[in-house]
């Protein structure tokens, strides 16, 4: 810290779920009377929130317009021409005009792990060898970041940098999709085993994948390791909901081919869309135990800034965004209003599944395959979720979801009581048609006072009502 707070300019990039982080160390930074800019995909979708903490906030891809900013604070002018950039100015936030996004990623150079205080070869190495993504998952905020067009570096290039860590332990593809240019990957692969650079490795990829025999069996060969596929949902109404191209079966077969093929899953899942339930949870960890799934991940849907269901949820209004505390937009915690359950539901759901996951049970049957490694993870696993528990921040929040649930049956009880009178008898009128209104709006449908209704008329109301629901009146004997 001490290195940091001394620095003319720091840059500190924000994910959504580390912004508060990001902004408490800018903060530090300009009281320390340094420069600091932030980056990153959360204040790139909320440039004024970053610029609340920071001199300057880079959007988008950043790589020419820091350059760009680090030459125009020396020269002491020029900020108007920079893209990408957001400042204030005359107390006023100005967002500069987007830049294309670089059209040819080989411009960039080649990360040097050397300069990283610490570092030592041998280890683990993350490469990046494309931006972007052609589809449109609805909880993703990647194309909006990056754009749908998938970019790449040459294959020559990323060779280069593989071989400027040879030896390594494990490389990482940091692509969003690694084979979503199935001949280029081949190609890759190719090269990776002539020139005998083939660590183990791992990189994301999509079900499709495994239904190209030939890739499959030149990443077995290129000694693949793991792969971490977008599973998101064994629901096919939430996988329609997501606009994902896969059903059940594709799930399923995918599974059977990568590991026909020796290559590990890492499983990652999406659980609490408005056609989830908390059975739906619970299915998809016996899912996982069944298909043997080799880890799995449970990501509570969060309306992460930049992704369609930002806009989607917050549209509806703040009765589905219940926190907008940024450190629990992690995945691990629920911030928003479910249809099917409540948000104490899906968060307990969430973390029993992930319990179910990581149990005696799940280690038991990899340790009798014979899968040390994989026994380990697990374990490993079920340490995470008791430590997960542990945390104060964590199990505040879980019991602030379930006072919220239990006010809201008290509320309820209260009205019934109060609508029941002295008959004793527990007559819900009340909060019955509160709570059909909220299901009703729910469904998108318009709801209209019945007495606006009938002051247009009943042939009027014909033409501007699908349905009429009126009140029951009981004859007193």
């Amino acid at each position: 810290m001490q290195e940091v707070l001394s620095a003319d300019l720091v840059a500190i990039s924000a994910i959504t779920s580390t912004a508060p982080q990001s902004y408490r160390l800018a903060d530090q930074v300009r009281a320390a009377g340094g420069i600091a800019v932030l980056g990153g995909t959360h204040v790139s979708f909320l440039p004024e929130e970053g610029l609340e903490h920071a001199d300057f906030v880079v959007r988008g891809e950043g790589e020419f317009a820091f350059q760009e900013l680090v030459d125009a604070i020396q020269a002491g002018h020029g900020f108007e021409q920079i893209k990408n950039l957001s400042r204030i100015v005359d107390g006023k936030v100005v967002n500069h005009p987007e830049r294309p996004k670089i059209p040819n990623l080989d411009v960039n150079p080649i990360p040097d792990y050397k300069l990283i205080t610490g570092w030592k070869p041998g280890g683990v190495i993350s490469v990046a060898t494309s931006r972007g993504c052609p589809f449109s998952c609805t909880f993703c905020s990647v194309p909006g970041m990056y754009g749908h067009a998938f970019r790449t570096h040459s294959v020559d290039r990323v060779l280069q940098e593989l071989e400027s860590h040879r030896g390594n332990a494990y490389t990482f593809f940091a692509d969003d999709i690694f084979t979503a240019n199935k001949k280029r990957v081949k190609e890759l692969l190719r090269g990776m085993i002539e020139r005998n650079l083939i660590p183990d490795w791992g990189a994301q990829v999509r079900t499709e994948t495994v239904d190209d025999p030939e890739l499959l069996e030149l990443m077995q060969a290129a000694n693949c390791f793991n792969v971490y596929v977008g599973f998101e949902s064994i629901n096919p109404r939430t996988l329609k909901l997501f606009q994902k191209k896969q059903d059940l079966a594709k799930i399923e077969r995918s599974i059977e081919r990568f590991h026909a093929h020796k290559i590990r899953i890492h499983g990652m899942f999406v659980v609490g869309s408005d056609e989830d339930d908390v059975e739906t949870i619970d299915a998809t960890a016996e899912f996982a135990l069944k298909n043997d799934i080799d880890s799995i991940q449970f990501m509570i849907l969060t309306p992460i800034p930049g992704s369609p269901d930002w806009e989607q949820l917050y549209d509806r209004g703040d009765k589905y965004v219940i926190s907008k505390n940024w450190q629990f937009y992690d995945g691990h915690h629920v911030v928003h209003q479910p249809r099917r359950m409540s948000p104490y539901e899906l968060q307990t759901g969430a973390l029993n599944a992930m319990a179910k996951f990581y149990s005696w049970r799940g280690i038991a049957k990899k340790l009798l395959k014979g899968d040390h490694y994989y026994a380990a993870i697990r374990y490993f696993g079920k340490r995470m979720v008791r430590d997960w528990w542990k945390d104060d921040e964590n199990r505040q929040h879980v019991e602030w979801l379930k006072a919220q649930l239990y006010s809201d049956a008290k509320e309820l009880g209260h009205h019934a009581l109060q609508a029941g009178g002295a008959s004793g008898r527990s007559c819900c009128k009340i909060p019955v048609g509160r709570l059909l209104q909220r299901f009703l709006g729910e469904l998108g449908v318009t709801v209209v006072p019945l007495a606006e209704a009938a002051a247009e008329g009943a042939a009027r109301a014909k033409e501007t009502v699908d349905c009429l629901i009126t009140p029951i009146v009981e004859a007193r004997r």
